[in-house]
């Protein structure tokens, strides 16, 4: 007799599916590579910065790129390099610590909201309607004028105003969740509305949840860096490339290597956050066809 070889085709989850899909997207795989290195280089900045970020050559002053200075000078004879190498230090711990605070603070307001409806929701989103007009740039310069520039601050100040569009969001997708059978099961089991808001309600929303938080980190990023830029973020002889970019806007005619560099570390973090935060936002679509 002969045997028959039935071909069974291994099916895929979810998230593998996405991971596919996210894989398919250059420009999204080109953001993530960009933004690895990034973090990489912030990382190992302590081990391979060619020299220390405060160190001076007042006799050097501002040199243009040469093979001592891959990046130039600035004109207390500061290494460029360097200088921007541990800026990324600072610039990607501010977004990823402020969108950490933002996250956990926007979830759970969201959620809690989403979930128990009624006058608690309607009292919770008009806190957050009250909060959203608010100037909030002006709220976190408030902050640093009366408490002084620190940067556990920073990332405190940033983070409780960049919580308001997650809630939002959140909310959303909750309230088109909430009355399915899983949350009516757990319900029946008499599990807590905690419980039930942390085990089954926010895990079931983690996509759109994700895909802010790719587009809230570059906000922050640039919220960061306009403070710095307006003298009211990471003081010297710290550096961020906010602050780099402000102090070579100052001499931009005559050494304009000094805005250029931390400039473009700025602008292709952003750029790969963004492409990244897009790509995820496609592989995670549940309409997207499976190919």
């Amino acid at each position: 007799m002969n045997e028959l070889n039935i071909n069974i085709e291994k099916g895929t989850s979810l998230t593998q599916d996405a991971f596919i899909r996210l894989r398919k997207n250059k420009m999204a795989m080109i953001g993530l590579c960009i933004l690895i290195f990034f973090i990489a280089i912030a990382l190992l900045t302590p081990l391979i910065a060619p020299y220390t970020y405060e160190g001076q050559n007042l006799e050097l002053g501002a040199t243009s790129p040469s093979q001592q200075h891959w990046l130039g000078t600035d004109v207390l004879g500061r290494d460029q390099l360097t200088r921007i190498m541990y800026g990324s230090r600072v610039s990607l711990m501010v977004g990823f610590i402020a969108t950490a605070v933002a996250l956990l603070i926007g979830v759970l307001w969201g959620a809690t909201a989403g979930f128990l409806g009624g006058r608690v929701d309607a009292i919770m989103m008009r806190i957050v309607d009250a909060l959203y007009a608010l100037p909030f740039t002006i709220f976190i310069i408030l902050l640093t004028v009366i408490f002084g520039s620190s940067m556990l601050l920073l990332f405190l100040a940033i983070g409780a105003v960049e919580w308001l569009t997650m809630a939002r969001i959140v909310r959303g997708q909750v309230l088109t969740i909430k009355r399915q059978e899983f949350v009516e099961a757990a319900i029946t089991m008499g599990l807590s509305p905690w419980q039930i808001i942390t085990r089954h309600l926010i895990p079931n929303v983690l996509g759109p949840i994700i895909v802010y938080t790719t587009l809230t980190i570059p906000s922050v990023i640039l919220l960061e860096s306009f403070l710095s830029f307006l003298g009211l973020g990471i003081q010297p002889p710290q550096s961020s490339w906010g602050s780099l970019i402000s102090g070579g806007t100052e001499t931009m005619e005559e050494y304009p290597w000094l805005l250029v560099f931390p400039g473009l570390a700025l602008s292709l973090t952003l750029f790969s956050l963004n492409f990244l935060g897009d790509g995820l936002r496609d592989a995670l679509d549940p309409r997207a066809s499976k190919d």
